[in-house]
């Protein structure tokens, strides 16, 4: 019997650009907290930390709609079973198990 490895997926391009992003933010602040920092690196260097800043925010609101979604779905799913739960009760003559608390 042989084992099986994990599959390993492949990095998406998004994602490499925010490996990257985050690699050349680490190396320049080791630059500036060693006062090695140049003006075009420290440019550079915000630029790179807007743009973690835009993914950052961009997540946090997909994630936002996300748990509102399923909020949504989750309180639909629970009336619908509600309502099953009703006629199986209706047409079994037996009480509603989760009105019967």
């Amino acid at each position: 019997m042989t084992s099986r490895k994990p599959a390993v997926r492949a990095v998406k391009p998004n994602e490499r650009e925010r490996i990257q992003r985050q690699a050349l933010i680490d190396a320049l602040l080791l630059r500036a907290l060693s006062g090695q920092l140049t003006i075009p690196e420290a440019a550079t260097l915000a630029e790179a930390w807007r743009a973690e800043r835009v993914v950052e925010e961009k997540t946090r609101r997909r994630l936002g709609d996300t748990t509102r979604a399923l909020t949504r779905h989750r309180a639909a799913a629970d009336a619908t079973i509600q309502q099953l739960e009703n006629r199986i009760a209706e047409l079994t003559g037996g009480p509603n198990p989760r009105s019967t608390a």
